[in-house]
């Protein structure tokens, strides 16, 4: 099954998301580890996702994953993969 995320219920001060997939199971994604990998990168583009109001612009996709105004986005298999059921 390929799975999307059909609502981002809360986004956390700690860089977490919790979603709703469309397996109807609400995950938490931490993307923690990926922005302090972004923020050693510093290079302008992945980097914004270091500051948390930035961070918390985050919005859904036609795809059905996380995207920012920067075009950042992350493959929807990956974030419910790499997620913890709530």
């Amino acid at each position: 099954m390929l799975h999307y995320i059909k609502q981002i219920t809360r986004i956390n001060d700690d860089f977490s998301l919790i979603c709703l997939f469309n397996n109807d199971e609400v995950r938490i994604i931490d993307l923690s580890v990926w922005v302090e990998d972004f923020k050693k990168a510093n290079d302008g583009w992945a980097s914004n996702l270091c500051d948390i109001n930035y961070f918390k612009t985050v919005q859904l996709d036609s795809y059905g994953t996380l995207k920012w105004d920067n075009q950042l986005d992350f493959c929807p298999d990956v974030l419910y993969t790499m997620s913890k059921p709530v």
